[in-house]
């Protein structure tokens, strides 16, 4: 009887031992068949373009939303982290006002003066090596700046000049295969502002640019959306 229950404890083993193989071997998705490719390339050269958001300032001097355009690369060492840089143009205005006039008479009119960007990051890809459907979706940050290239004050003492950014934001990689492909970003360009001392003082017959609560130097968040194709190498 011992001998007889050994033998069928054995088979039951051998048995659940063949059934737990076939049924993790069915496990995941067939290699033909998986949502998850590998990257075949290492860099993208991206041509861009989309709208600049430019939250307005206090006393609307400031840079104002405009067409974005530019180059954006990456370089994919290994793994779920890459290189970025990116060049940009914004189309962009400014309201010039001469503070020592009382309003309306203080408004000059509107100037164009584009932006110029150029900034350096560290992004992650959230499915790693790989694309899932060919989506890689992916988060970046950075440091860089934004200037009007402009090393002069306007006529009421206003200066944009050359201001430091941090940058972050994410977007969405579509790699159909082969060469190129597409990418939608969201980045934020958070700079500085400060207005000039004469922003403070009450002209004759009129009131301040400002109050005198207003801090003198503020930060501003700035987004921009753009689309882009890759050429991938």
């Amino acid at each position: 009887m011992t001998r007889h229950r050994a033998l069928l404890i054995a088979g039951l083993v051998v048995a659940g031992t063949s059934i737990g193989a076939r049924a993790s071997a069915q496990v995941g998705y067939p290699p033909a068949r998986s949502p998850y490719l590998d990257l075949e390339h290492a860099q993208e050269l991206t041509l861009i373009g989309g709208q600049y958001h430019a939250h307005r300032d206090p006393a609307d001097v400031g840079p104002q939303s405009g067409f974005i355009t530019g180059l954006h690369y990456e370089w994919r060492a290994g793994g779920p982290a890459h290189l970025t840089g990116e060049i940009a143009r914004i189309s962009s205005d400014r309201n010039l006002i001469d503070p020592a006039k009382p309003e309306p008479a203080r408004n000059l009119g509107t100037g164009s003066r584009p932006l110029y960007s150029a900034t350096a990051g560290l992004g992650l890809s959230l499915t790693g090596s790989k694309s899932w459907h060919h989506i890689v979706p992916e988060i970046a940050g950075g440091l860089g700046f934004v200037s009007d290239l402009r090393s002069k004050a306007d006529s009421g003492g206003f200066k944009f000049g050359t201001r430091f950014a941090f940058t972050w934001g994410g977007g969405v990689r579509y790699v159909p295969g082969g060469r190129w492909s597409i990418r939608a970003d969201l980045t934020n360009r958070m700079y500085q502002l400060g207005y000039p001392q004469t922003y403070y003082l009450e002209p004759t017959g009129g009131t301040p640019v400002v109050s005198a609560t207003q801090a003198k130097s503020f930060w501003l968040n700035n987004p921009a959306f753009t689309l882009g194709i890759s050429r991938l190498f």
